[in-house]
């Protein structure tokens, strides 16, 4: 048996002390919160939070590539961040900005359902926890292997293309810097037929997508990809600098964010919001049974408290036919394993420096006022500089710019082979501190 430790008290138990400081506001995910001490704007604040896609550790789900592990305790931290993220985004490009959860009262339904299907701990899911490890594998990792903001960025780049559905755009800006020019790029460049017709039911192909595919990846300036920008930073060498504080309270207010990877030390964290110089994240550091028949719906009771263990021990023992099991999504409530109860915060002067912020444009009208806000100092620091660098044009001297679409092949999604430059092998800028 896996003993865990509760890290944090539930929500219910700190809000008292964390909500009802007047005159500060929260700010999650680009949403202003004002904390008057009213039990009505708790009740809010908390229904937002739980509200967001929680993706945590999980146990006894098929073994990754057969043979591997049954759970992704102790590892695969980063990889149930970068699914958080992914939920958000495509909670906002199906269901709107701000979607609230209507509670575990019936089941889950329609899109909403499509979603949380394609985040289910098998190899069919396009965003589970299989393909995430093995497309890690061709960034130069173990399988199994713990990851950082910048390979989990790449993955998610990677892993979209096969995303017909979403047809979001992946664009990861390196070097701590943007350019408007590779965003536009990415945004109107559409994945090639072979990819789109890997994900569509019955073998059948989205004609209105395959019409703008063409063989040689020409630009389509009327077609505009809904586009998830990534940008892996370090703001610090072995803390995070708090000059950076400003821009970070700055970036929770755009309302592009979808929030940070990121976290402490061997410890990743899907940063939602900001209050003050207090982070609020969602952590994937509790293992939950995977969602079978078996798995009995979890009940999050007001006074209730969630135990997270900090994932070092590894649980890769396999029930006897958990594979064979089905999918338990017609039991009412059975999504409840998928929204935490909790709010939970860390100081900023205790975050890893190393994270990856993440910005969602729906449209090209979007992007060009996150262009606008950024160039207005939206995420100016104390010294009234950038967290990142923001140009128009790429210098001169810099290679052409090449967006990812995938490779022109016969392509097994669970093989996962390399699939095309670029192809960064390292988190050259995220060591993980000691």
């Amino acid at each position: 048996m896996i003993e865990m430790l509760t890290l944090e008290t539930s929500f219910y138990e700190l809000k008292d002390a964390f909500l009802s400081d007047v005159g500060s506001d929260i700010v999650l995910l680009g949403k202003k919160f004002e904390c008057d001490g009213a039990e009505s704007k708790s009740a809010e604040i908390k229904a937002y939070v739980t509200s967001r896609l929680w993706f945590t550790y999980r146990r006894y789900f098929p073994p990754i590539g057969g043979t591997g592990p049954s759970s992704d305790q102790g590892w695969g931290c980063m990889m149930r961040c970068a699914q958080m993220m992914m939920g958000e985004v495509l909670l906002r490009r199906h269901l709107g900005r701000h979607w609230e959860w209507k509670g575990k009262s019936g089941k889950p339904t329609g899109d909403y359902l499509r979603i949380l299907k394609m985040f289910e701990d098998n190899k069919n899911a396009l965003y589970s926890i299989h393909q995430i490890a093995q497309m890690s594998v061709s960034e130069g990792k173990q399988l199994a292997e713990w990851i950082g903001p910048n390979t989990a960025a790449q993955v998610l780049k990677k892993l979209s293309v096969f995303d017909a559905w979403s047809d979001v755009a992946v664009h990861v800006a390196l070097d701590s810097l943007l350019v408007d020019d590779d965003v536009h790029q990415m945004a109107t460049t559409l994945p090639d037929v072979d990819f789109i017709r890997i994900v569509q039911e019955d073998g059948k192909v989205n004609n209105t997508l395959t019409s703008l595919a063409a063989e040689e990846r020409k630009e389509s300036n009327a077609h505009w990809r809904p586009t998830l920008i990534l940008i892996p930073l370090r703001l610090g060498l072995t803390t995070t600098n708090p000059l950076y504080l400003k821009a970070i309270q700055g970036y929770f207010k755009l309302p592009q964010c979808v929030g940070i990877l990121g976290g402490r030390p061997n410890h990743a964290l899907y940063f939602v919001g900001i209050k003050d110089d207090k982070l609020i994240y969602l952590d994937p550091h509790y293992t939950q049974n995977t969602l079978t028949r078996s798995a009995s719906c979890a009940s999050f009771d007001k006074d209730s408290s969630v135990a997270f263990d900090d994932g070092f021990e590894r649980a890769t023992e396999a029930v006897e036919g958990a594979a064979e099991e089905e999918s338990a999504w017609d039991e009412p409530g059975c999504d409840a394993t998928f929204h935490c109860p909790t709010l939970l915060w860390m100081d900023y002067k205790d975050v890893d420096p190393s994270l990856a912020l993440g910005f969602f444009c729906r449209s090209k009208e979007e992007y060009e006022d996150l262009a606008k806000r950024l160039k207005e100092g939206a995420m100016a620091t104390g010294d009234k500089f950038p967290v990142f660098e923001h140009i128009e044009k790429r210098p001169p001297n810099w290679p052409k710019f090449k967006p990812y679409v995938g490779v022109k092949a016969n392509l097994q999604m669970n093989e996962f082979l390399d699939m095309g430059e670029p192809n960064y092998e390292q988190d050259d800028a995220f060591e993980v501190l000691e």
